[in-house]
């Protein structure tokens, strides 16, 4: 078996010129590293110059469908990508195209090159976790909560899932997968639903599941979260048993001690707003997003996120809410987070982002294009790649974005 620390792989896309249909792959350095980016059904991939916060397009390849999101190996030559043409959300069209595929990555163009067979998934794949011993691929589905595990073969390609002996029920709204450190156990989040007329608030939970050798998994433990709560994102600490929760449903940060037997503990020891500005949860559609924590356990990252439009002059214009950056020092004794700092995240939207290997950087990938209010007029804001530089403290400086250049996809996801 093997872990998934958030196996997220950035979902953005460079400037225009970067995004050229017909630009040659440009050779770079071995050991550079790599950021991977989708634009729908697009992959781009880029070179990261830590020094200067700069990005330099290299290649680009389409999946089957818009990719969902993707997971790279532990020795970064293999790229796992889920992709589906369903709808989001609860209530989003079903689609008929939802695939897992692997592609080859050349570490020293940063080309992606498909190989195996392409896997027929059920129904939309919202995430996708891979163990520290790259064993298992475990995929999640949103629309009926559950998970499937497909072996991975020898020569790094996937199989189709395995039969399960009870259908893995990963809570109301799945919507990650991980591996917990030393791949003891499956952990998946569910969301859950606000209250909606007459329908009562469907809570969230923390759901665990013990896999075995040949990928079976059984339910270990279910944890409920708060009424009006839900978890999203989840990160772990890279040397305490410290698991953070970001919840999208009331906008917090959670912190849960991680117990010998791969669980989470049934309470959290501490919780914290992220938002600015608490009347921002009444804004339609404020949510917590991501986690990422510095490769120095020193300091956390949560994004706000706010999308809901208006119409104005024929626009859909931002309504308002918090896109920003919440920035935390972690107690080294207790593990508790302590706000320091918080960051407009220059777009609308991050549903990714990530520290780079150099832990010189935060690269956030904007999801969406939105116009927003600025004075009498209106702005339009891009989807795009913001570079941020990571200070001696932990606090961020904005350094640069690369902005998307096709408005009717969205940056989905990314990854480094």
């Amino acid at each position: 078996m093997k872990t998934t620390f958030s196996a997220l792989f950035l979902a953005a896309v460079l400037s225009a010129v970067a995004l050229a249909a017909n630009k040659p792959v440009s050779p770079r350095p071995h050991q550079t590293e790599l950021l991977y980016a989708s634009l729908g059904e697009r992959i781009l991939g880029y070179s990261i110059d830590p020094d200067n916060a700069s990005l330099t397009y290299l290649s680009e390849i389409s999946a089957p469908a818009n990719v969902q999101f993707a997971v790279k190996n532990n020795a970064g030559d293999i790229l796992y990508v889920v992709s589906s043409n369903a709808g989001s959300g609860t209530l989003g069209a079903k689609g008929d195209t939802h695939v897992l595929n692997s592609y080859k990555i050349d570490t020293g163009t940063g080309e992606l090159k498909q190989f195996g067979a392409a896997i027929a998934l059920p129904e939309r794949p919202i995430n996708l976790g891979l163990d520290h011993q790259n064993h298992f691929a475990v995929v999640a589905y949103n629309q009926s909560a559950t998970l499937s595990v497909h072996p991975i073969k020898d020569d790094g390609s996937v199989s189709p899932a395995v039969a399960q002996n009870q259908v893995p029920e990963a809570g109301i709204f799945t919507h990650q997968v991980t591996f917990t450190p030393g791949d003891k156990t499956v952990v998946a989040l569910a969301r859950g639903n606000d209250a909606v007329g007459q329908v009562p608030d469907q809570p969230g939970s923390i759901n665990t599941f013990n896999i075995d050798d040949e990928g079976r998994l059984s339910k270990l433990m279910t944890s409920a979260i708060d009424p009006g709560v839900g978890p999203r994102h989840l990160a772990y600490h890279p040397s305490q048993p410290w698991v953070y929760v970001s919840m999208e449903r009331g906008s917090k940060l959670y912190m849960y001690p991680l117990e010998s037997n791969g669980t989470l503990a049934t309470r959290p020891a501490f919780h914290v707003d992220t938002l600015q500005d608490k009347a921002n949860l009444e804004t339609p559609r404020q949510r917590g997003g991501v986690i990422q924590i510095n490769h120095n356990g020193k300091f956390l990252y949560v994004t706000n996120r706010a999308d809901a439009t208006i119409e104005q002059d024929g626009k859909q214009v931002s309504a308002g809410g918090e896109n920003n950056i919440v920035v935390f020092s972690i107690d080294p004794a207790t593990g508790e987070p302590k706000l320091i700092q918080i960051i407009d995240a220059e777009g609308i939207e991050g549903r990714t982002m990530k520290v780079d290997p150099s832990g010189k950087l935060l690269v956030v990938a904007n999801q969406k294009t939105v116009w927003v209010k600025d004075g009498d007029s209106l702005r339009k804001i891009r989807s795009n790649l913001a570079i941020f530089r990571i200070q001696e403290d932990g606090k961020l400086d904005f350094v640069r974005k690369y902005e998307m250049d096709d408005e009717k996809k969205s940056l989905l996801w990314m990854d480094i």
